[in-house]
């Protein structure tokens, strides 16, 4: 019985970690059509929404330069203090319009960079 627990740990371990990589597939390739040769202008502040949190669930999974890790891990945390700024409407969180220009204007300058490299994941330690 205790090898068949210890089966059910190993198999569920690896179900899990497939999830978690097609997860992690899925939301690269969401990323690389939204940003590859994307105008700037053109791009939605959901799909800002999603890079950040992209940014912030895998940036130490991704092979970036250091000024990117940098910028990342900058743009997360001014992306996550101007969201906590914001007032609640009826008791929820605004559902746009309250980024920066700037912070705006980082998060898509950084998606085009990785999303021109094919957003490459590092190899796992």
């Amino acid at each position: 019985s205790f090898l068949l627990s210890c089966l059910v740990v190993i198999i569920g371990s690896l179900l899990w970690t497939a999830s978690a990589q097609q997860d992690f597939e899925s939301d690269r390739e969401r990323v690389i059509e939204i940003y590859k040769n994307a105008n700037p202008d053109a791009i939605g502040d959901s799909n800002v929404n999603f890079l950040v949190t992209f940014l912030d669930k895998y940036s130490h999974q991704l092979e970036l330069t250091p000024l990117q890790r940098c910028q990342s891990t900058d743009i997360v945390r001014q992306y996550n203090e101007e969201k906590a700024k914001q007032p609640l409407v009826d008791g929820a969180p605004p559902q746009g319009g309250w980024l920066s220009k700037l912070v705006r204007a980082i998060v898509v300058q950084i998606g085009i960079e990785i999303a021109a490299e094919g957003v490459k994941k590092a190899i796992e330690s």
